[in-house]
């Protein structure tokens, strides 16, 4: 039963306190007395005679009621000898029972076929599952709390077929999610989050996971074309939580965990790292000890080639040479990410009340959440509270509020404030880059500013910026939703929703007086700049619901109108020279110029019109028609371009209805859908088609003067993206639904893309926006739920989804002709890497030695040991055409796979997810440029090119600059970024005896998990690369290469959670 795996503690309260409670926050004046009477007590069963534990019982007409405990039993006083018991419990038919002067209750409920029939969330109302026509992927509550999370879209990574979800383990960081592939190549990607019905104009962060009733993903166009202009990227429905008729319910969830950093990388010691290096300088002929080139290891070349006057270096390296023979593993190794880590802690608090009667209903939250980054100086906290209550107010009107803030604070930490002599963006990357032998303290205590001593190539210490630097975001949210609806007729209902957002995003930075950026100067100032960002909406719709039923037809219509308009506006300063560091960046005007060095502040408002008409049909309960169309208009588009349609039409076929199959005993369901529609991608700024303008300083004369130019050049007929996109699915049930699941096929083409197109300059612009070019994805989605065992005291549950989606290119700008510097090509996916191509390495052999003199009369100079490129012309030329893809950053199959064991009062889970068919550039094997500092750290990696092993893996350990092959090592660089995670193992025991009662409480679950344990994969994983790194995913670096992950942004992360 649906009980036995719930997992929060409930407490019984006394029966004044939700009179009190729903009189306080929604001033009923109805009258909440109850009439003397005797006590009366019962028991209540299902159709098997076992007892009903959480069912509702609850005299008419009053708030006096009780829930069953965990024998079905319950008890209530004061109920008159005329009054009426109606028992409820979601699954089984409600039964209205006479007290009749009795005292003891025997009450069997009946399963309501009906009610079992899960109920979906589809935009503007609801539909039964078994009668939706649409991909729409539902994830419930108890899917949502099977792992704490930040937000809850983490929590439904690998628990939805076709959604691609990103996590960072950044502490505040928004998971990035993609639905069924990218389908714009300059607009965003992410989908329309809609949150009771109002567009979320926040982040996701600022909801509270424990606050959510379910989420419903809209996938395919025929359920997304209801939100027209906004639907092109899928849609992501969230309702939150509502009262539940019955006493009050107090439920109180919290989980800590402790939060470490993981690697399964085999990190190389100091005297490993070193050896490798002296050998590329020795391979090189620049290892030497004054003129005299050097072939082993000498701790005087040692000292002046690699201890650069730094005494912790220097002293490292005596080590080796102690006792008259070198050995490398005496020298001692610096832990620089140990360092730069810690055990980081998280919390998480959710105190919720619930209660209700026939007449309102009432649920209110606080929730606090806190995270303490396993990265030094990174952490996010957030407070959130809610409020949703209904009313019935008559028979025929109900009305209804939901009240929601947040606030929230996230310290991103230490970023590349510096340039290049930091060596990365943060702390943990900057570790990476630190020598072995290096320290960060001198003899003295004092921080050294570059371990190692090398000024010719300075790595700041990491361990500067910690205190005296700061990238800090503060998050205020608020959304307040009210609604009324008008009952006509049981058939007819009008609704009236009325939606407000307001959200404040604040950003400081500062950089201090004693930061690697700062401390140099002379004297030495702080530097800061502040930002803040406003943004408001509001929303109003009509909508008008109509359903009935007659004979063997099933009609539905939705009508919707609908005005929307949002505001955004900033102002933002920042300034060098500041006096004081306690300042940071509340007094910008604290500098010695008196006043901030830049300044500046913006405004924009658009708005949205819409009408909406949705009309569903059912013949039998067999066959069913969905069609809709949206007439969208947006006040950013110009006069005469600024209205559209977005229509669709899906189809299903309830085959299980049928005679044929209805004889096929093991069959439990079969549906097959049909869907197509067209949605648009919103992503037109505003003013940009009326051509904005940019200030301009000019002379007037001999007067300096201020004036107006036009930014960019307007196109009056820039209109939005458009996807058009079939879809195909089969839902199915079988073996008494044992076996359930959902096969989708999909293919969408998104075409008007936004794309910067050239014009000629003598218009005083170089290019214009315009609608031009074409995407396609297609795809197949499979998700299967099976029940492989269910006894009396264990069962075994398993979950699984699979889905592959293929992208790539129709069309650019000059139509079928590739943009190689944008790195776009016709037939490819977005972010494909294309390189020379390594065929081998170079041998010592007259054969290469022969190809070797032939590339040199065109200028390379390659060498045995180096990479040996791979030729189409065969003319001693690397040319564009010898170019290929290599792969793409794009999963070819993303798994997710959840099995859960129940045993008595135990349950056991285990998820697993993977990313398969990935591509990461990643500079794994060192080279000439220095990057075996960083990327050549793995003590495995040593299968090296020489004489005597010349089938190496890796090309030869060199100094060497006067080598040809910087272009043609990149094809090497591309390595398999799939992987397969354990994300979560979790056991829990629930509590279900009769001493809790004695307490009130309803039901205790505790419960361990370890988040993250293990992590199976490539050389992207073994290299210590978090192959979930969303940092620079579609970005080159300054040599053109499309980067992947290879900043180091985020480390892999392993949690040791109790709740």
């Amino acid at each position: 039963m649906e009980n036995k795996e719930k997992k929060e503690k409930s407490l019984k309260l006394s029966n004044f306190f939700p009179r009190f409670l729903l009189v306080a926050l929604f001033l009923i004046g109805a009258t909440m007395t109850f009439a003397q009477g005797k006590s009366i007590k019962g028991v209540v069963l299902d159709q098997n005679s076992e007892p009903i534990i959480g069912a509702n019982v609850l005299v008419e007409g009053t708030t006096n009621g009780a829930i069953t405990d965990l024998d079905g039993n319950f008890s209530l006083t004061n109920v008159a000898s005329t009054a009426k018991l109606r028992v409820s419990y979601i699954g089984y038919i409600t039964q209205v029972v006479p007290v009749a002067g009795n005292s003891t209750f025997k009450i069997q409920l009946k399963e309501d076929a009906k009610a079992l029939d899960e109920v979906v969330v589809v935009g503007y109302g609801v539909q039964k599952k078994s009668d939706v026509t649409g991909a729409i992927t539902s994830v419930n509550e108890k899917t949502l709390k099977e792992r704490p999370v930040q937000n809850a879209i983490s929590a439904m990574q690998g628990k939805a077929a076709g959604v691609d979800i990103q996590s960072n383990v950044r502490p505040g960081e928004t998971s990035a999610v993609v639905i069924r592939g990218n389908r714009s190549i300059k607009a965003s990607n992410a989908p329309l989050y809609v949150v009771d019905g109002v567009v979320l104009m926040g982040d996701v962060n600022d909801i509270n996971p424990g606050d959510i009733e379910s989420i419903e993903i809209l996938k395919d166009a025929s359920s997304t074309a209801i939100y027209g202009s906004r639907g092109a990227n899928g849609v992501v429905l969230v309702t939150t939580k509502s009262g539940k008729s019955g006493k009050v319910q107090v439920d109180y969830n919290m989980t800590i965990s402790a939060d470490v950093a993981n690697s399964i990388t085999d990190w190389a010691s100091a005297g490993e790292m070193l050896d490798r290096i002296r050998t590329a300088e020795i391979n090189g002929g620049t290892y030497k000890l004054g003129t005299t080139v050097l072939t082993e290891p000498n701790l005087e070349a040692d000292i002046s080639k690699f201890g650069h006057g730094d005494a912790a270096s220097i002293a490292a390296l005596q080590k080796a040479y102690e006792g008259g023979t070198y050995d490398s593993s005496k020298i001692p190794t610096t832990d620089w990410i140990g360092m730069m880590t810690r055990t980081g802690i998280t919390q998480n608090h959710q105190l919720s009340i619930s209660a209700g009667n026939e007449k309102s209903k009432l649920f209110t939250s606080l929730g606090y959440y806190n995270a303490k980054g396993v990265q030094l100086n990174q952490g996010f906290y957030r407070y959130t509270a809610r409020i949703n209550g209904e009313i019935k107010v008559t028979n025929w009107l109900n009305v209804g509020t939901s009240i929601s803030a947040s606030y929230s604070e996230q310290e991103y930490g230490t970023m590349n404030y510096s340039g290049s002599a930091t060596g990365a963006r943060d702390l943990y990357g900057r570790a990476l880059s630190q020598y072995l032998i290096a320290k960060p303290y001198d003899e003295d205590g004092n921080l050294v500013d570059y371990p190692g001593g090398n000024a010719s190539a300075p790595v700041w210490n990491p361990y500067i910026d910690i205190d005296n630097t700061s990238d800090n975001t503060r998050r205020v949210n608020l959304q307040a939703n009210a609604f009324a609806e008008i009952t006509f007729t049981p058939w007819l209902k009008y609704r009236f929703n009325l939606g407000t957002n307001y959200n404040n995003v604040k950003e400081g930075s500062w950089v201090g007086s004693q930061s690697t950026i700062n401390r140099k100067g002379n004297p030495a100032y702080s530097s800061a700049s502040n930002e803040s960002q406003d943004r408001k909406n509001w929303l109003i719709e009509n909508i008008l619901f109509f359903n009935k039923e007659v004979g063997i037809h099933s009609f539905g219509a939705t009508l919707v109108q609908s005005a929307q308009k949002s505001m955004y506006e900033n102002l933002s300063a920042s300034a060098n020279k500041i006096l004081y560091d306690s300042s940071k960046w509340w007094n910008l005007a604290s500098n010695l110029n008196g006043k901030p060095s830049s300044y500046g502040s913006g405004f924009s408002e658009n708005s949205l019109m819409s009408y909406m008409g949705r009309v569903n049909y059912g013949l039998m309960n067999r066959y069913l028609v969905t069609a809709s169309l949206r007439y969208d208009g947006a006040s950013v588009l110009a006069t005469g371009n600024k209205w559209d349609y977005f229509p669709s039409v899906a189809l299903a076929w309830k085959m299980q209805e049928e005679k044929f199959i209805k004889s096929i005993q093991w069959i439990d369901e079969l549906k097959l859908r049909l869907g197509y529609g067209v949605t648009g991608n919103s992503a037109v700024s505003a003013y940009t088609t009326s051509g904005p303008l940019s200030q301009y300083n000019y002379v007037y004369g001999t007067t300096p003067a201020i004036g107006m130019i036009p930014k960019d050049m307007a196109n009056k007929k820039l209109g939005w993206e458009k996807t058009r996109q079939i879809n195909i699915g089969l839902d199915f049930a079988v073996l008494n639904r044992r076996l359930s699941g959902t096969l989708e096929w999909y293919q969408s083409n998104t075409f008007d893309l936004l794309m910067d197109r050239s014009i000629p300059g003598i218009t005083g612009f170089s290019n214009v926006l315009d609608n031009i070019g074409e995407m396609k994805n297609s795809g197949i989605e499979l998700s299967l739920s099976s029940v492989n065992i269910d006894k009396r005291d264990f069962t075994w549950r398993t979950d699984l989804n699979i889905s592959h989606n293929k992208e790539e290119i129709v069309s650019l700008v000059n139509g079928k002709q590739d943009m190689p510097s944008n790195g776009w090509f016709i037939g490819q996916p977005l972010s494909v890497y294309r390189y020379y191509i390594v065929d081998g390495l170079w041998q010592n052999t007259p054969e290469d030695l022969a190809e070797i003199a032939e590339w040199k009369k065109n200028g390379y100079n390659f060498a045995p040991g180096q990479y040996k490129p791979k030729e189409v012309n065969k003319n001693y030329k690397l040319e564009d055409d010898d170019k290929q893809i290599v792969g793409n950053r794009s999963p070819k199959v993303v798994i997710g796979l959840t099995n859960t064991f129940n045993y008595k009062n135990w349950e056991l889970s285990f998820f697993l997810y993977g990313r398969l068919g990935q591509k990461y550039y990643y500079n794994i094997d060192p080279n000439a440029s220095g990057d075996y500092v960083v990327y050549g750290r793995k003590a495995s990696l040593n299968d090296f090119w020489s004489e005597e092993n010349p089938n190496a893996k890796y090309p030869k350990l060199t100094s060497a600059s006067n080598v040809s092959d910087a272009n043609v090592n990149r094809s090497a660089n591309v390595h398999n970024g799939s992987f397969v995670s354990v994300r979560n193992i979790s056991l829990g025991y629930t509590f279900k005896d009769k001493l809790l009662s004695k307490y009130s409480i309803r039901s205790l679950n505790v419960f361990a998990q370890v988040i993250n344990p293990f992590l199976f994969g490539g050389e992207v994983v073994k290299a210590g690369i978090n192959p979930e790194d969303t940092n620079n995913l579609n970005s080159f670096n300054s040599v053109g290469d499309l980067q992947g992950a290879t900043n180091n942004n985020t480390m892999m992360t392993t949690s040791f959670v109790f709740g």
